[in-house]
């Protein structure tokens, strides 16, 4: 890896192996690789254009970096992040390498060469949207395009896994809005997650049932209701749940487990149950060690997370009639992802004199709490023999079973006005289906109530 003029790195693919999808968001594509010396397993995250869904070579990876650093990382311990650095390729690597999303599932390609046997149709970065053609010649504009590199979340730090022979389990969980909130004319007893995948799975096609998990019960604080929400989410993981073995996906809305074979997929050698991963889970997430006085422990990335969520005072529908008065300018402005970062993170918090400043600020509180209500925990487990040594990275379940943990919050991207305005009318929907249905008898009533 070399520095450039920039002082960015500049990656060469060919030092790694092992290449494969990791996943795909809204704002990006996921490729991870295995380094061919150290073996440390990373991740890049590469920009994705939302309306024609290729890589683009627009990359913004200095704003989202600095969002990161500026505003996001105050709220969290530094244990429950990944560090990120800004990294650049050659343009034509990354065309090769943006054929990887195409391939089946958990398909690797052990060697970068490997990929240019690929057909070049199998790219999301096609070569005519970074080439033209001035008379006789073609000119590739940019030659290099940047991206954000850290380290694989489905593999466990070093010095946690010294000495373990099992598997490596990851669990990606999206926990969605940990509190309810109230709406002006808006009576319905559910929460905001729960309206919209009610809009999702009934206004449109999108999912083929309705699952039973609702934030309200994970960030309860409550054994029993954490892992009612978690047996939910193992059941029916829509897009709220992912499960990696040693870094392979297992389990997926698009390619679920069935229940019967979860537990011997999970611990082939019955050295454990899908349960007692349920039961990890509710202790790591929770910052608890026992079931003795088990609650959200404000120190939890659970805890966290929920504090971070709760700057937004005003809610969804609150929040986009106050945009909607707001004068163009300041609607434009609000569709920058980088202007929460220029205004700061102090400003942003700080109550102002002037109403007009002060509602501005409460919609800019809305922004940054979006982010925290759209992350994803990746919490990678592995079964342990014995640990002599009590250790915070360490649980250990009543029935005496040990699993090392590590935990970090991914997908904290700025949100603008635009997701408001998509999500906003999707809540809206969300409600009138609930009102449709709850003008049939209660036995007939399809959604059961948050609260």
């Amino acid at each position: 890896m070399q520095i450039n003029q920039t002082g960015k790195m500049l990656v060469e693919p060919r030092d790694y192996r092992s290449f494969c999808f990791r996943g795909e968001g809204r704002a990006n594509f996921v490729i991870s690789a295995r380094h061919r010396l150290t073996g440390v397993r990373i991740v890049w995250r590469f920009a994705k254009a939302r309306k024609s869904g290729l890589l683009t070579v627009k990359a913004r990876s200095e704003l989202v970096n600095s969002y990161m650093e500026r505003i996001v990382a105050p709220f969290f311990d530094e244990q429950y992040l990944v560090d990120m650095n800004i990294v650049e390729f050659d343009t034509i690597d990354v065309h090769q390498l943006a054929k990887i999303p195409s391939l089946p599932a958990n398909q690797k390609i052990e060697k970068f060469e490997d990929l240019f046997g690929l057909p070049d149709e199998l790219s999301f970065l096609p070569l005519n949207t970074f080439q033209r053609v001035h008379g006789a010649v073609i000119l590739t504009n940019p030659k290099r395009l940047t991206s954000l590199q850290m380290l694989d979340a489905t593999q466990l730090p070093m010095t946690i896994a010294d000495g373990m022979h099992s598997s490596t389990i990851t669990v990606e969980i999206k926990p969605k809005q940990g509190f309810f909130q109230n709406h002006p004319n808006v009576n319905v007893p559910h929460c905001n997650n729960c309206i919209l995948q009610i809009e999702k799975s009934c206004g449109t096609s999108h999912f083929s049932q309705m699952y039973d998990f609702c934030p309200m019960d994970l960030f309860s604080g409550s054994y029993s209701r954490m892992h009612k929400a978690i047996h939910s989410l193992f059941l029916v993981p829509h897009r709220n749940l992912r499960i990696f073995i040693d870094g392979n996906q297992v389990h997926s809305d698009e390619k679920p487990l069935a229940k019967e074979v979860f537990s011997e997929t999970l611990f082939p050698r019955n050295e454990a149950t899908s349960d007692d991963l349920i039961s990890a889970l509710c202790f790591a997430l929770s910052g608890n060690h026992s079931k003795k006085k088990f609650r959200l422990r404000d120190s939890s990335v659970l805890g966290q997370i929920l504090r971070a969520q709760k700057v937004d005072e005003i809610g969804i529908v609150q929040a986009h009639a106050i945009y909607d008065r707001m004068e163009h300018h300041v609607k434009t402005s609000l569709l920058d992802k980088g202007s929460l970062t220029r205004v700061g993170l102090e400003s942003i918090l700080e109550q102002k004199s002037s109403e007009n400043d002060d509602i501005l600020q409460q919609l800019r509180r809305y922004f940054l709490a979006a982010t925290m209500k759209d992350c994803s925990i990746m919490i990678s487990l592995r079964l342990l023999q014995s640990c002599s040594n009590r250790r915070p990275d360490v649980i250990r379940l009543p029935n005496g079973r040990l699993f090392a943990v590590s935990i970090k919050i991914v997908d904290l991207d700025p949100k603008t006005a635009k997701n408001l305005i998509n999500s906003h009318a999707r809540f809206m929907s969300g409600v009138k289906i609930i009102r449709l249905d709850q003008e049939s008898t209660e036995n007939d009533r399809k959604f059961k109530p948050c609260i």
